[in-house]
């Protein structure tokens, strides 16, 4: 999507950024890019995007129970990284293309987006994120969301959900970068990068697509490809200020009701698990590369994929009682069609696994992003998020 070229941001903006207090914040702000487990309504805006979560039954246990864009029953995994970083009262932060009217920026949402709100006390990560209740209203974090729903490491493989690209959304963050840097100066937007986070969730769609169209690729050359953009979009954003990477990992993606309905037998695709596995472990790889040759980088990588596991193989040490069926849809696992509001809806929607065809319901997200936040190294490292936010 073409957007028009930067503007200035209003002399309230100017004045309010300019405010901060950076040198004592441990993350002033956070930035998310990546998929649909992390898109909060960017999909919205992009007008030949497949993937869309804005009709009803998403968002049933959304505030007023309205969809949001979110492919989850309520909050999703941006949300809950908002509440590691900024405390229990937040949601994500703001779509990139909200920011837009009428194919402009609205200068004075960009500054809302970013400022820091004096009179929100900032909390440094608490040991859980309590499930109940939520938050009464969405309260956006400080920041910029640029996920969106089909995105993947490969500009063509986004291309299949008509998604936006990772560079578009690389592409974003340098808009952002400029825009700031044009009114609050460039030393006050490069310290404002290297303190706060940016988590990124990428892969999904790329291991989705090899194992679905059962792609006559060598999987060896798949994955270094798949890194090689990998280590361009970090570089990049490094090169932009950035510091502090939260990485999602691909998750145990080959158990989705997704990736099973296509099986005659009902089986986890074992090609699915197995390239997200040999993904995961070459990101790791390049997070240690780069770190160590990169000045004043620090990382935390979350392996979703074997707290995926866990939930899947053990689901009464969660309170999860299906792991089978997606809790909206139709047909085999209700994962003959995405959610909609025709589609059959569980209602016991925390003791499910999915939500829908590929992503977890809420209870499920929270559990993944609760466990790489707080937990051990053996599902985040070198350093758990909690860390990570509070450097």
């Amino acid at each position: 999507m073409t957007r028009s070229p930067m503007v200035t941001l209003t002399i309230f903006g100017i004045a309010a950024i300019a405010s901060w207090s950076l040198s004592n914040a441990a993350s002033p702000a956070v930035f998310i890019l990546g998929d649909s487990l992390l898109d909060v309504g960017t999909n919205n805006f992009v007008l030949k995007a497949v993937g869309k979560a804005k009709y009803p039954h998403y968002g049933i246990d959304f505030f007023n129970s309205t969809p949001s864009g979110r492919f989850s029953n309520g909050l999703n995994m941006a949300d809950f990284i908002a509440r590691v970083v900024f405390g229990p009262d937040v949601t994500s932060p703001p779509a990139y293309l909200s920011l837009f009217y009428h194919g402009k920026y609205e200068e004075k949402r960009l500054a809302k987006a970013i400022n820091f709100n004096p009179r929100r006390r900032w909390r440094r990560p608490t040991n859980g994120l309590n499930p109940h209740p939520l938050v009464a209203r969405e309260n956006p974090a400080v920041g910029v969301n640029f996920a969106s729903s089909g995105t993947a490491i490969l500009d063509i493989n986004s291309a299949v959900d008509q998604a936006l690209a990772l560079s578009d959304q690389v592409a974003h963050v340098m808009h952002v970068h400029g825009n700031l840097s044009a009114t609050i100066g460039s030393w006050q937007t490069q310290v404002l990068f290297a303190k706060s986070p940016f988590f990124i969730g990428v892969g999904n769609n790329d291991v989705h697509f090899f194992a679905l169209f059962r792609a006559k690729l060598d999987p060896d050359q798949y994955i270094l490809s798949l890194l090689e953009t990998y280590n361009a979009t970090l570089q990049t954003l490094y090169n932009l200020g950035a510091r502090k990477f939260g990485i999602i990992g691909v998750p145990y993606i080959g158990c989705s009701p997704l990736m099973r309905v296509t099986i005659l037998g009902g089986n986890c695709s074992k090609t699915g698990n197995d390239l997200a596995q040999q993904l995961n472990s070459g990101i790791e790889r390049l997070l240690w590369e780069m770190a160590r040759r990169s000045k004043g980088m620090i990382y935390s990588f979350g392996n979703t994929y074997d707290i995926l596991v866990d939930l899947y193989e053990t689901p009464e040490r969660f309170n999860i009682t299906n792991v089978r069926d997606a809790c909206c849809g139709l047909g085999r696992f209700n994962a003959m069609t995405n959610c909609h509001p025709l589609a059959v809806l569980c209602r016991n929607r925390d003791e499910y696994l999915f939500w829908d065809v590929s992503h977890p319901s809420q209870y499920a997200v929270q559990v993944m992003v609760e466990s790489i936040a707080f937990g051990g190294p053996r599902l985040a490292r070198p350093i758990n998020w909690a860390r990570l936010a509070s450097l």
